[in-house]
């Protein structure tokens, strides 16, 4: 009974293994991080990430950032991004990211802009793109926002 289920076990670690295709794809990737304090009392942390990979139906990479800063007068900055790309067998590629930040003072006021965008690019050349972003900003004596959007398409 035991050598049937060994040579069961062997007969489908061959037959599920790894098969051409996944012998042909890559990838790598990175992370990094850091803190650091200024002799004037500002304060910085962040960290970043990134990774791709590649294989016989395309390829793909992307990446993020995100951090603090705190000012020695008491001002918080936030800041984050992301952007990735990929591209298929055909020729055909896209690309987006985002970013958007903060700074709020001692006093409480605050200041918040973020945006987006994407582009595409077809296997015959047609491209598409578009964007958006929005502000906001708060204090004592009210707020205000805004925001805009656009896009663009072009065929050979």
């Amino acid at each position: 009974m035991k050598r049937q289920l060994i040579l069961v076990a062997l007969v489908s670690a061959g037959v599920l293994g790894a098969s051409g295709e996944a012998l042909a794809q890559r990838r790598a990737g990175y992370r990094a991080g850091g803190a650091a304090v200024g002799p004037g009392g500002g304060m910085a942390a962040g960290r970043s990430a990134g990774a791709a990979r590649s294989g016989p139906f395309g390829a793909a990479a992307g990446g993020a950032r995100s951090g603090t800063v705190v000012t020695p007068g008491g001002s918080t900055v936030q800041y984050g991004a992301a952007g990735r790309a990929a591209s298929g067998p055909l020729g055909g590629t896209r690309a987006g990211g985002v970013r958007g930040a903060k700074v709020t003072t001692p006093s409480g006021q605050t200041y918040s802009r973020a945006s987006r965008g994407g582009a595409a690019v077809g296997p015959g050349g047609g491209v598409a793109a578009g964007g958006r972003s929005a502000a906001a900003t708060s204090g004592p004596f009210g707020a205000a926002a805004g925001a805009r959007r656009g896009g663009a398409v072009v065929r050979p």
